[in-house]
């Protein structure tokens, strides 16, 4: 990989609150296109796992636009598949047609992360191939903004709300390619790594399939600080993280974290879910920046990395 690798931006970025060329969408509904359902058939074998779409690298309209999903959500895929909105020509979202895409020899198609289960997908060429083709996809994509800084996490509270949008189970609107929400909590504080990694739990049901959902702080009527004061109104909202992985109880009675399954269980397996899932902190994404900085990437002048 060589070269700026920047294109133009041609998703919107979350949020957006509506103009001429961009009708109004309120962020769940944003939301709502920003996560995509990853699949790979083998034989009858079905697996699959949820991505979502990000700018790495956004600034002055040119970012690389990537899916982030986990590792072990791919593990072994020769192939990936999944199915993108049309934009209709109102620039809405299109609920009927969609565009199915497989990516081949997908195992040299991203780009792992080599520390933590996040993986990369580099998809801005196909976003612009698809418009060169008058066949425009309508997604949105999160962006580094959103992601909390080292100080921003530590004006949170050990319990907020979250939010997560995905594909967990066998359980999704297929008719419009359309993903499930999950509302819940922080299960532990999420400005302290748990167990000493940059990781935090949630208390919000976890599926085969979920992995790879983004996790986003959300109020959107008012909050109140580590301080007490009282925000009424308003939305706040900020991508705390990435789902990995589950809290199971097992026959012994022990409570495991063990990575989210991309099928169904099969019976004979034995465990009891906990509702809680583990999820790797969003500020492990922005380590792709300097990761495709040292595979050639040139970000655009003046953009500045948080990640080193």
């Amino acid at each position: 990989m060589s070269g700026s690798g920047m294109s133009a931006v041609t998703n919107p970025v979350l949020p957006v609150s509506g103009s001429s060329a961009q009708p109004l969408l309120t962020p769940t509904e944003q939301l709502m296109y920003s996560a995509v359902r990853l699949f790979n058939q083998s034989g009858q074998t079905v697996h699959w796992g949820t991505g979502f779409f990000f700018n790495l690298f956004n600034m002055n309209g040119l970012a690389i636009t990537v899916i982030i999903t986990n590792k072990h959500v791919v593990q072994g895929w020769d192939s990936c598949s999944f199915n993108l909105a049309s934009r209709a020509s109102d620039n809405s979202p299109d609920l009927i047609n969609h565009i199915p895409i497989t990516l081949t020899d997908f195992q040299k198609a991203f780009i792992a992360h080599p520390d933590v289960d996040l993986i990369a997908i580099p998809v801005g060429k196909l976003l612009e191939d698809l418009i060169q083709g008058h066949r425009p996809a309508y997604t949105i994509s999160i962006d580094p903004s959103f992601i909390p800084t080292d100080e921003e996490l530590k004006q949170l509270m050990p319990v907020e709300q979250v939010l997560t949008v995905g594909y967990p189970g066998m359980l999704w609107d297929e008719v419009h390619n359309l993903p499930v929400f999950h509302r819940g909590y922080t299960a532990t504080a999420p400005y302290i790594d748990f167990k000493g990694k940059k990781e935090f739990l949630i208390d919000i049901a976890t599926w085969p399939g979920a992995s790879g959902s983004p996790v986003l702080l959300y109020n959107d009527n008012g909050w109140t600080d580590r301080h007490g004061n009282a925000m009424l109104g308003g939305l706040r909202t900020k991508l705390l993280g990435v789902i990995y992985g589950v809290g199971l109880q097992n026959i012994d009675g022990n409570i495991l974290i063990q990575n989210a399954p991309t099928q169904v269980v099969v019976p004979g397996q034995m465990f009891v879910p906990t509702n809680l899932g583990a999820c790797i902190q969003a500020s492990r994404i922005l380590e792709f920046e300097p990761l495709l900085v040292r595979l050639g990437i040139k970000p655009p002048t003046g953009y500045v990395m948080r990640a080193k």
